[in-house]
Protein backbone atom coordinates (compact mmCIF):
# COMPACT_ATOMS: atom_id res chain seq x y z
CA UNK A 1 0.00 0.00 0.00
CA UNK A 2 1.04 3.59 -0.93
CA UNK A 3 -0.32 5.89 1.60
CA UNK A 4 -0.77 9.66 -0.50
CA UNK A 5 -1.78 11.89 2.41
CA UNK A 6 -1.21 12.10 5.91
CA UNK A 7 -4.18 13.88 7.62
CA UNK A 8 -3.38 16.39 10.60
CA UNK A 9 -4.63 13.59 13.40
CA UNK A 10 -1.14 11.61 12.08
CA UNK A 11 0.95 15.35 11.53
CA UNK A 12 -0.48 16.17 15.13
CA UNK A 13 0.74 12.79 17.08
CA UNK A 14 4.19 12.63 15.36
CA UNK A 15 4.36 16.30 16.97
CA UNK A 16 3.09 15.08 19.84
CA UNK A 17 5.81 12.39 20.60
CA UNK A 18 8.53 14.69 20.09
CA UNK A 19 6.63 17.56 22.35
CA UNK A 20 6.36 14.41 25.25
CA UNK A 21 10.04 14.28 25.38
CA UNK A 22 10.45 17.90 25.54
CA UNK A 23 7.63 17.53 28.49
CA UNK A 24 9.52 15.19 30.48
CA UNK A 25 12.35 17.10 29.98
CA UNK A 26 11.19 20.19 31.52
CA UNK A 27 9.36 17.73 34.54
CA UNK A 28 13.28 16.94 35.10
CA UNK A 29 14.15 20.87 35.22
CA UNK A 30 11.36 21.62 37.57
CA UNK A 31 12.72 19.25 39.92
CA UNK A 32 16.19 19.13 39.59
CA UNK A 33 16.11 23.12 39.69
CA UNK A 34 17.64 24.19 36.50
CA UNK A 35 16.49 25.76 32.85
CA UNK A 36 13.57 24.09 31.35
CA UNK A 37 14.75 25.79 28.27
CA UNK A 38 18.39 25.12 27.91
CA UNK A 39 19.59 23.42 24.98
CA UNK A 40 22.53 21.88 26.45
CA UNK A 41 20.21 20.08 29.79
CA UNK A 42 17.84 18.93 26.89
CA UNK A 43 20.77 17.31 24.69
CA UNK A 44 22.11 16.23 28.21
CA UNK A 45 18.62 14.56 28.96
CA UNK A 46 18.05 12.99 25.28
CA UNK A 47 21.67 11.30 26.27
CA UNK A 48 20.66 9.67 29.43
CA UNK A 49 17.27 8.70 28.04
CA UNK A 50 18.17 6.56 25.28
CA UNK A 51 15.36 4.09 25.11
CA UNK A 52 12.55 6.57 25.37
CA UNK A 53 14.52 8.56 22.97
CA UNK A 54 14.62 4.88 20.44
CA UNK A 55 10.71 4.41 21.72
CA UNK A 56 10.06 8.03 20.39
CA UNK A 57 10.98 7.28 17.16
CA UNK A 58 9.55 3.73 16.42
CA UNK A 59 6.28 5.64 17.31
CA UNK A 60 6.40 8.28 15.22
CA UNK A 61 7.88 5.72 12.17
CA UNK A 62 5.08 3.97 12.96
CA UNK A 63 2.51 6.43 13.26
CA UNK A 64 3.83 8.18 10.09
CA UNK A 65 3.60 5.13 8.12
CA UNK A 66 0.18 4.24 9.13
CA UNK A 67 1.02 0.98 10.61
CA UNK A 68 -2.26 -0.83 12.41
CA UNK A 69 0.00 -1.47 15.48
CA UNK A 70 0.66 2.28 16.15
CA UNK A 71 -2.17 3.51 18.62
CA UNK A 72 -1.00 0.67 20.78
CA UNK A 73 2.12 2.15 20.43
CA UNK A 74 2.12 5.33 21.14
CA UNK A 75 0.00 4.29 24.18
CA UNK A 76 2.54 2.27 25.22
CA UNK A 77 5.17 5.06 24.87
CA UNK A 78 2.68 7.98 26.40
CA UNK A 79 2.65 5.47 29.11
CA UNK A 80 6.66 5.03 29.71
CA UNK A 81 6.97 9.16 29.84
CA UNK A 82 4.31 9.31 32.23
CA UNK A 83 5.75 6.85 34.29
CA UNK A 84 8.85 8.44 34.65
CA UNK A 85 7.24 11.53 35.04
CA UNK A 86 5.51 10.71 38.21
CA UNK A 87 8.05 9.05 39.65
CA UNK A 88 9.47 12.58 39.65
CA UNK A 89 6.29 13.52 41.51
CA UNK A 90 6.97 11.26 44.34
CA UNK A 91 10.90 12.68 44.99
CA UNK A 92 9.22 15.70 46.36
CA UNK A 93 5.53 15.54 45.95
CA UNK A 94 5.61 18.68 44.02
CA UNK A 95 1.58 18.96 43.48
CA UNK A 96 2.32 20.99 40.20
CA UNK A 97 4.30 17.85 38.48
CA UNK A 98 1.02 16.16 39.15
CA UNK A 99 -1.03 18.63 37.50
CA UNK A 100 1.06 18.08 34.57
CA UNK A 101 0.72 14.57 34.95
CA UNK A 102 -3.24 15.03 34.90
CA UNK A 103 -3.41 16.97 31.50
CA UNK A 104 -0.31 15.10 29.59
CA UNK A 105 -2.37 11.54 30.42
CA UNK A 106 -5.79 12.65 29.46
CA UNK A 107 -4.11 14.51 26.35
CA UNK A 108 -1.93 11.24 25.57
CA UNK A 109 -5.63 9.36 25.48
CA UNK A 110 -7.52 11.84 23.32
CA UNK A 111 -4.49 11.31 21.06
CA UNK A 112 -4.53 7.24 21.10
CA UNK A 113 -8.61 7.69 20.69
CA UNK A 114 -8.42 9.95 17.44
CA UNK A 115 -5.29 8.19 16.29
CA UNK A 116 -6.84 4.32 16.52
CA UNK A 117 -10.50 6.20 15.20
CA UNK A 118 -8.53 7.22 12.02
CA UNK A 119 -6.19 4.26 11.25
CA UNK A 120 -9.98 2.42 11.00
CA UNK A 121 -11.11 3.92 8.23
CA UNK A 122 -11.76 2.47 5.39
CA UNK A 123 -9.53 4.42 2.91
CA UNK A 124 -6.61 2.89 4.61
CA UNK A 125 -7.50 -1.06 4.29
CA UNK A 126 -8.90 -2.84 1.05
CA UNK A 127 -9.92 -5.81 2.98
CA UNK A 128 -9.07 -8.04 0.38
CA UNK A 129 -6.23 -9.58 -1.35
CA UNK A 130 -5.36 -9.84 -4.87
CA UNK A 131 -4.61 -13.01 -5.05
CA UNK A 132 -8.16 -14.62 -4.25
CA UNK A 133 -10.51 -11.64 -4.71
CA UNK A 134 -13.22 -13.25 -7.46
CA UNK A 135 -14.86 -11.19 -9.90
CA UNK A 136 -18.23 -12.43 -9.07
CA UNK A 137 -17.71 -10.37 -5.20
CA UNK A 138 -17.42 -7.00 -7.33
CA UNK A 139 -20.39 -6.62 -9.58
CA UNK A 140 -23.10 -5.70 -6.12
CA UNK A 141 -21.35 -2.79 -5.34
CA UNK A 142 -19.83 -0.67 -8.57
CA UNK A 143 -18.70 3.24 -8.10
CA UNK A 144 -17.49 5.56 -10.70
CA UNK A 145 -14.29 7.83 -10.17
CA UNK A 146 -13.81 10.97 -12.40
CA UNK A 147 -10.66 12.97 -12.87
CA UNK A 148 -9.89 15.31 -15.41
CA UNK A 149 -12.80 14.70 -17.55
CA UNK A 150 -11.86 11.12 -17.48
CA UNK A 151 -14.15 7.70 -16.04
CA UNK A 152 -12.89 5.11 -14.32
CA UNK A 153 -14.93 2.40 -12.82
CA UNK A 154 -14.75 0.35 -9.86
CA UNK A 155 -15.76 -2.04 -7.06
CA UNK A 156 -16.30 -0.91 -3.18
CA UNK A 157 -14.52 -3.82 -1.35
CA UNK A 158 -14.45 -1.33 2.31
CA UNK A 159 -16.58 1.21 3.22
CA UNK A 160 -17.81 3.57 5.96
CA UNK A 161 -19.51 7.09 6.82
CA UNK A 162 -16.35 8.89 6.03
CA UNK A 163 -15.07 7.05 2.45
CA UNK A 164 -14.29 4.18 1.06
CA UNK A 165 -11.75 1.59 -0.46
CA UNK A 166 -12.49 0.29 -4.58
CA UNK A 167 -10.71 -2.02 -6.62
CA UNK A 168 -9.86 -0.88 -10.02
CA UNK A 169 -8.88 -2.50 -13.12
CA UNK A 170 -5.02 -2.63 -13.33
CA UNK A 171 -3.77 0.36 -14.84
CA UNK A 172 -6.85 2.39 -13.32
CA UNK A 173 -5.59 2.87 -9.76
CA UNK A 174 -3.30 5.69 -10.63
CA UNK A 175 -5.05 8.35 -9.41
CA UNK A 176 -4.43 10.97 -7.05
CA UNK A 177 -5.27 14.51 -5.61
CA UNK A 178 -9.20 15.67 -5.51
CA UNK A 179 -11.59 13.45 -7.69
CA UNK A 180 -15.16 13.25 -7.91
CA UNK A 181 -16.74 9.87 -6.85
CA UNK A 182 -20.27 9.04 -8.27
CA UNK A 183 -22.00 5.77 -6.67
CA UNK A 184 -25.78 3.92 -8.10
CA UNK A 185 -28.14 2.06 -6.15
CA UNK A 186 -31.38 0.93 -7.55
CA UNK A 187 -31.15 3.25 -10.54
CA UNK A 188 -30.31 6.38 -8.27
CA UNK A 189 -27.11 8.28 -8.25
CA UNK A 190 -24.91 9.59 -5.56
CA UNK A 191 -22.74 12.70 -6.79
CA UNK A 192 -19.86 12.93 -4.07
CA UNK A 193 -16.24 15.07 -4.18
CA UNK A 194 -13.12 13.02 -2.41
CA UNK A 195 -9.29 12.72 -2.33
CA UNK A 196 -7.42 9.75 -3.07
CA UNK A 197 -5.74 8.32 0.59
CA UNK A 198 -4.00 5.60 -0.25
CA UNK A 199 -3.25 3.47 -3.12
CA UNK A 200 -2.37 -0.32 -3.67
CA UNK A 201 -3.47 -3.89 -4.76
CA UNK A 202 -5.15 -2.18 -7.97
CA UNK A 203 -7.57 -0.33 -5.98
CA UNK A 204 -7.54 3.27 -4.23
CA UNK A 205 -8.74 4.56 -0.98
CA UNK A 206 -10.79 7.61 -1.12
CA UNK A 207 -11.84 10.18 1.59
CA UNK A 208 -14.95 11.85 1.41
CA UNK A 209 -14.45 15.14 1.97
CA UNK A 210 -18.17 17.46 0.33
CA UNK A 211 -21.61 16.20 -1.32
CA UNK A 212 -22.35 18.61 -3.32
CA UNK A 213 -25.71 17.13 -4.17
CA UNK A 214 -28.13 17.52 -1.13
CA UNK A 215 -29.55 14.23 -0.06
CA UNK A 216 -27.63 12.69 -2.91
CA UNK A 217 -24.43 12.52 -1.73
CA UNK A 218 -21.82 9.70 0.22
CA UNK A 219 -23.36 9.72 3.24
CA UNK A 220 -26.94 8.97 1.94
CA UNK A 221 -25.74 6.14 0.20
CA UNK A 222 -23.85 4.94 2.94
CA UNK A 223 -26.67 4.88 4.55
CA UNK A 224 -28.89 3.30 2.79
CA UNK A 225 -26.64 0.03 2.29
CA UNK A 226 -26.08 0.14 6.00
CA UNK A 227 -29.85 -0.45 6.79
CA UNK A 228 -30.43 -2.77 3.98
CA UNK A 229 -27.62 -4.94 5.87
CA UNK A 230 -24.72 -4.96 3.33
CA UNK A 231 -21.16 -5.02 5.22
CA UNK A 232 -17.95 -5.03 3.71
CA UNK A 233 -15.90 -7.72 2.21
Amino acid sequence: MTYLKRPAVIRNSVIYCILSLFFLSVIESLEGGVSALDLKVFLKFLESNKVLLALAIISMVSIFSLKKASPYLFLFYCSAIAFNSIKLFFVDFDKLILIENFFYILFSYNFFLFLKIELAEPFYNPRYSKNILTDYLDCNFPIELKKDGKRHKGYLTNWGENGFFCRMEKGEEKLKGKIEVVSALEGHSFFSEGEVMSRGLNGVGIRVRANPVPHMGWINYYGIISEQGMKSL
